[in-house]
């Protein structure tokens, strides 16, 4: 007998939730699941759980029958982590992309060895297809089959893991407690009043069940910080590291078809209560958490997050910790973000602020959801950043529906020219369950093709699994705007900017060229892509341009990683424009680029114009490139003020190219590194996000592995 399915109702009003008028038979034990990455040794405190457990030990009705056994937060044999959680009669297991395959696993092997317990789910990676297709869609799907596989998703994601007894969709604090409630009440045997979870019965029938409102008022959710959850998990592991994820408020009024931030919660954006969340960093400080990642959305999108601002700065004043905060800056930032960004970056809190904009082509932002972007304010902001001292981050998804080859070259250049010159992180696409993007018929509109492959880390090490089981991600490697061969050229072509440009390594005669002879950066970075394929005289260019070619194609054959791994530099993964950066200084062969670059760039000039000023922006260029094994300060004389001009530019001024005598003292003696292995650690790897690889430009944080 085929397996039955049951419609899906849409709720006309809440019907009553379950709550207990009587204790459960026994004290039932709840295994916490949250697996997240060690990064350089140090791990996350898992929040997503210590919510769920804050929340239900301040609300449910007989909250003392409940206990909540140590949350398994890091990555271990599966084999161990279920020996850890013989006593649990439930598992309560937070699912996202970096642990859902562990988490299956886990969830199995429980699963088989304790066939009468429980095991739900929660999290983002459930997919959600209520959730997903609500809003108005960018696609018409003709196909049938396509609607089917959407409508499909969530009952396929339980016939596909039958093992789950539960799933859980949106926010999950108060469904968690429901089901706690409901537990007392009989067993789980009717879960009919169970709002926003999902589930197969015993026949084999599929339910998907109302889903619960938002919880717009935060307030009577506890902090799983301040209320001493984590303390247990603290005090069993004190040799561990620990950093944390942060929410001062929760929502995304964003509709990004790539994302599922917004997707998961919904639009409306609920802060929490600003006493909670002062006293949360005063937790941070008083325990020594070096990072905070703060899991908004969009940081400063509310004018509380100015004070906010102020209350990190002033625990950084007083406790020395956190020494870093990474955050996701509003995506049309107003005068009250760049506030804040300068309280942070003035604290020295600030890493680099995160700028957005993952496309420059309008045809891509409307198909995104991103038509909404104001360009000009975030050219002002970047400028008012840039004046200030704060160092920022561009983020570009590529490659995004719509982009095409002479779109995303357009865009790099617009980004530049509008004074991003610290770095554009461009980020391979990849689907989440729950995003717009994950749709089927959304991929057949617009061409997608996918790549099944491993998951990860930037700077992290390869085969870091301790239980051999894999992360998996499906990444984008063409569209019907940018078929496989362009995707190859398109991906080289980041590879060859982030290495020229935001690796430092060309952008001062890059900088000149565009200043003084209103060269287009596009022009320049064409060059540099062409140029070395037309002749056999820049082997050291053909060399570089090969690597990044070879190393794109095999990661869209899906035999090649997103990062490369060298074992001889740290054994770790690099991105592959860095792992270049290293092999040419290891190699010595940075003079002989230099050369071939002089032979690209000075092709640019025309014949009538002064090639001297180009000449010297190389040759600066080249001393100012941060090595290791320096002993002495390094002394330049110049026939111009290049210096000074490529300066002013980088701040968005313009100043008068002088022929005069400039001399200068390069300091290569403050910062030193005496092995190579120190230099590609602190100099190479921590340096790449603020691009703080010239001399006279310094990187106050240490960076760690997995973060970008």
């Amino acid at each position: 007998m085929a397996p039955k399915t049951i419609p899906l109702k849409i709720a006309t009003e809440s019907p009553p939730y379950p709550i207990a008028t009587k204790p459960p038979p026994k004290t039932i034990r709840i295994g916490p699941i949250q697996l997240n990455n060690s990064f350089s040794g140090q791990c996350y405190l898992p929040l997503s759980v210590g919510m769920l457990q804050a929340y239900a030990q301040k609300h449910l009705s007989y909250a003392e029958y409940y206990e909540f056994l140590l949350a398994i937060y890091d990555f271990a044999p599966i084999s161990e982590i279920v020996d850890q959680l013989g006593d649990a009669d439930i598992l309560a297991i937070s699912l996202y992309v970096w642990n859902f395959e562990n988490s299956m696993a886990i969830a199995k092997e429980f699963k088989r060895r304790y066939p009468n317990r429980l095991v739900i789910v929660g999290g983002p990676h459930v997919p959600d297809s209520k959730k997903q297709f609500e809003r108005i869609k960018k696609t018409d799907p003709k196909p049938d089959e396509l609607k089917r596989k959407r409508m499909g998703m969530t009952e396929k994601f339980h016939r596909d893991h039958p093992y789950i007894d539960i799933a859980c969709h949106g926010e999950g604090e108060r469904v968690f407690r429901y089901i706690l409630e409901q537990l007392a009440i009989d067993g789980l045997k009717d879960k009919t009043k169970l709002p926003s979870v999902s589930y197969l019965e015993h026949d084999g029938a599929f339910y998907h069940n109302s889903k619960l409102e938002r919880m717009f008022d935060l307030s009577n959710t506890p902090s799983p910080y301040l209320n001493g959850i984590f303390d247990p998990l603290m005090n069993t592991h004190p040799d561990q590291k620990w950093i944390a994820m942060w929410e001062t408020d929760r929502g995304c009024p964003y509709q990004c078809t790539y994302c599922d931030w917004g997707g998961a919660i919904e639009d409306k954006i609920s802060p929490f209560p600003l006493e909670r969340v002062a006293r949360e960093a005063e937790w941070f400080g008083k325990h020594k958490i070096p990072y905070i990642f703060l899991a908004n959305a969009n940081f400063t999108i509310l004018k509380v997050d100015v004070e906010i601002a102020r209350k990190l700065a002033e625990v950084k004043a007083k406790y020395g910790f956190p020494e870093g905060i990474s955050v996701q800056n509003a995506k049309n930032p107003k005068p009250h973000a760049f506030e804040a960004l300068t309280i942070l970056e003035e604290a020295g809190l600030n890493k680099a602020t995160v700028m957005s904009i993952q496309s420059k082509n309008y045809e891509t932002l409307k198909a995104v959801r991103r038509e909404n972007m104001k360009p000009d304010e975030y050219k002002q902001i970047q400028i008012k950043l840039r004046e200030k001292g704060t160092y920022t981050t561009t983020d570009y998804i590529f490659p995004m529906p719509m982009e095409t080859y002479e779109s995303l070259l357009s865009g790099i250049a617009t980004i530049i020219s509008e004074g991003q010159h610290d770095r554009i992180q461009f980020n391979n696409l990849s689907i989440l369950p729950n995003a717009e993007m994950g749709d089927p018929e959304y991929q057949e509109f617009y061409g997608m093709e996918m790549v099944r492959t491993p998951i990860t880390n930037i700077h992290g090490r390869k085969n870091a699994s301790v239980s051999s089981i894999e992360e998996m991600q499906d990444l984008v490697i063409a569209t019907n705007t940018m078929p496989r061969v362009e995707w190859v050229k398109a991906r080289t072509l980041c590879y060859v900017v982030a290495f020229t440009y935001f690796n430092k390594l060309l952008q001062v005669p890059i900088m000149i060229l565009n200043e003084i002879y209103d060269i287009p950066y596009r022009d320049t970075f064409e060059a540099l892509m062409e140029k070395p394929k037309q002749t056999n005289n820049l082997p050291v260019f053909g060399e570089i341009l090969d690597f990044f070619c070879s190393f794109s194609k095999d990661m869209q054959d899906g035999t090649q990683e997103e990062f490369f791994h060298s074992p001889e530099c740290l054994d770790i993964l690099w991105p592959p424009d860095e792992y270049a950066l290293i092999k040419l200084c290891r190699e010595n062969k940075l003079v002989e680029f230099y050369k071939e670059a002089e032979q690209i760039l000075t092709q640019l000039v025309e014949p009538d114009k002064p090639i001297g000023p180009l000449l010297e922006a190389v040759k600066l260029n080249q001393s100012l490139i941060k090595l290791p094994f320096q002993t002495t300060d390094v002394e330049i004389i110049l026939s111009y003020n290049i210096w000074e001009t490529y300066q002013a530019a980088r701040l968005e001024q313009k100043i008068k190219l002088k022929q005069e005598g400039c001399q200068y003292i390069i300091d290569r003696t403050t910062e030193r590194w005496t092995t190579w292995e120190e230099w590609y650690e602190k100099m190479v790897w921590w340096c790449n996000r603020r691009g703080a690889y010239l001399y006279g430009n310094k990187n106050p944080h240490t960076e760690i592995a997995g973060h970008h």
